[in-house]
């Protein structure tokens, strides 16, 4: 009987995985033609590093050590495969990206039957058997788990899919490797060959996202509860595998933080935050509390790029963040009350509230992202579905209560995922879901400013500068938007507003525009030269200089404007093409003066 419920069990495993993979690409497949959407225009269709012609070594180090951003040299390289594959043609990187999630979820399967089976101290086939189901339900939840498509769907957010890969891969590998080795009381090759994996996949999650750097201690908290039974006492050679993860884990984080970590962590909040260090750690209780209201409710009316998330300004404003404090300190107090008899559940609490640390903490980057639950979640949905399917009185109806769930987050996957469609669409969810919130209106006036609906983009633009006066780059957008309506004088006046507080090199380009429109030809060449001060590889800025030195009929002058443009982008079309023109006029002029 045994043997029969083994046979059964690894006739039934290949399809539980293909099952998982084939609904997740079904939920995603909507997604293939989507375009490049807001920073993916800086890290991949802008990025020229990322732009390799041939297979070569030296286009691959040029990806990962030149791409932006710098430090992530795993998603670089894996756009500039894209970019050889296919240029700028968007469907190799959504099955990319959508292959990564469902590898991610697979190895997340294994991880969680691996953990039960050795957890449970399961025999026989039954309780394999049964692990592998909640192990299966658990992936396939968070595989089809509505807050996960902007990690999904969003390409730039590989990077945030790939770390979580090379995470959980690594865990796995560990994993592996202890239990063979506590299997044979030595390391067998299979063993090394496990623990060098892992190694090299942790390094793979860190320099693919710096959220990974919390493995290390991850890895030791597993060790702790599944290896060592939470023993107090550690023997010399588990106390030096401690000292060592340690030493990684802080040598990887001031590696991330640079030479002066406190540095680091308190500039950006003096260059370019709206909010305080300790303004942003008390609205971060908040946050985590917030997410998890999205694990347990996900319809898609709850989901966006850009959330209004309003700050807390002390413990007791909004009250709320003193409560979330409490919250905290409850889950962190109750995994460790249960940890003995629910040793599995209060891993998966530690687990979520650990991989929240880096970017829910004090590191000055924006507030709250949806994609930061995507490694977070991973343990959470498991937790929840081991206690509804591990001990169960009525197996059945909550089998059947799993199935809707998935179902339904499988629709709400699918109807946000709609959301990318275009930038319009996507900005227009975002603004009437955080209608007070700039940002959403700047991008959608972009949005409608790229697409040639001038008037409708400079309603946004106007809406985003009530919410936000003086706001430069969409004073710059705004300009730009009424030059192109032939509205000059208007749009000198709110560039004015910007070069009245500092330079701007955008502006005094925007300036330069307008002013040649009027044919103010010396006025012009002058915002123009000031741009290139600030600016000076710009090759369209020398472009411009030039075509206005042809209207003076210094023609010289233009030539050096011209070809100091191609020098700076070769193969530049506009400057080609002004370059033979004035060549063509010089050579004429040459002519009439011989002749």
């Amino acid at each position: 009987m045994d043997h029969e419920l083994s046979l059964k069990n690894h006739i039934l495993m290949p399809v539980v995985l293909v099952l998982l993979a084939s609904i997740t690409f079904l939920i995603y497949s909507n997604t293939l033609k989507y375009p490049f959407f807001f920073d993916d225009t800086s890290y991949i269709t802008e990025d020229e590093a990322i732009r390799m012609e041939s297979l070569s070594w030296e286009a691959i180090k040029t990806a990962a050590l030149k791409g932006r951003p710098r430090n992530r040299l795993i998603p670089n390289i894996s756009f500039a495969l894209n970019h050889l594959i296919s240029r700028y043609h968007v469907l190799s990187y959504h099955l990319t990206n959508i292959a990564i999630h469902i590898a991610t979820g697979l190895i997340l399967f294994f991880l969680l039957r691996l953990t039960l089976v050795r957890f449970e101290r399961l025999g026989g086939s039954r309780r394999w058997t049964e692990s592998s189901w909640i192990a299966a339900f658990a992936a396939l939840l968070w595989l089809v788990h509505p807050v996960n498509t902007q990690a999904a769907t969003y390409i730039v957010q590989r990077m945030t899919s790939l770390a979580a890969f090379f995470y959980t891969l690594s865990l796995f590998l560990y994993v592996c490797a202890r239990g063979r080795w506590q299997d044979n009381g030595k390391i067998t090759p299979a063993a090394g060959f496990s623990i060098f994996g892992c190694i090299l996949a942790g390094i793979c999650a860190v320099i693919s996202k710096q959220n990974a750097a919390m493995l290390p201690i991850i890895i030791v908290l597993y060790e702790w509860f599944f290896f060592q039974n939470l023993s107090v006492s550690l023997s010399k050679k588990h106390l030096v595998w401690l000292i060592g993860a340690l030493f990684v884990f802080s040598a990887i984080a001031l590696l991330y933080l640079g030479g002066d970590p406190l540095e680091r962590i308190l500039s950006p909040y003096a260059a370019r935050r709206d909010f305080t260090l300790f303004e942003r750690v008390i609205t971060e209780w908040r946050v985590v509390i917030y997410y998890l209201t999205l694990l347990f409710y996900p319809h898609p009316a709850r989901l966006m790029l850009d959330h209004d998330y309003p700050l807390s300004v002390s413990m007791l404003q909004p009250e709320t963040s003193i409560f979330a404090l409490f919250a905290l300190f409850s889950l962190i107090g109750l995994a460790m009350y249960i940890a003995r008899r629910q040793r599995f559940m209060a891993f998966c609490l530690i687990w979520f509230l650990l991989n929240l640390v880096i970017e829910s903490s004090i590191i000055g980057i924006e507030i709250i992202y949806e994609h930061r639950t995507y490694l977070p979640f991973m343990l959470l949905i498991a937790a929840g579905v081991y206690l509804a399917l591990r001990h169960s009185r009525y197996l059945k109806t909550d089998l059947a209560v799993t199935c809707l769930i998935i179902l339904l987050f499988s629709i709400w996957s699918h109807q946000r995922s709609t959301c990318w469609e275009s930038g319009i669409r996507f900005w227009t969810d975002n603004v009437r879901k955080a209608p007070n919130d700039f940002r959403p209106h700047a991008n959608l006036g972009e949005a409608f400013h790229n697409t040639d609906q001038i008037d409708r983009a400079i309603d946004q633009y106007r809406s985003t500068l009530a919410l936000k006066p003086g706001h430069s780059g969409t004073l710059n957008n705004l300009a730009t938007a009424l030059i192109q309506q032939g509205r000059y004088e208007k749009a000198l006046e709110h560039l004015r507003r910007i070069l009245k507080h500092t330079p701007n090199a955008e502006a005094h380009v925007n300036a330069g525009a307008a002013l040649a429109h009027m044919k103010h030809f010396d006025e012009a060449i002058a915002q123009f030269k000031k741009a290139l001060a600030i600016h000076p590889e710009i090759a369209e800025t020398h472009n411009n200089i030039g075509v206005l030195w042809i209207k003076k009929g210094d023609l010289q002058a233009a030539r050096k404007h011209f070809q100091k443009a191609l020098s700076l982008r070769p193969g530049y079309v506009s400057a080609k093409q002004n370059l033979e023109k004035l060549q063509k006029m010089m050579a004429s002029d040459a002519t009439t003066r011989d002749s």
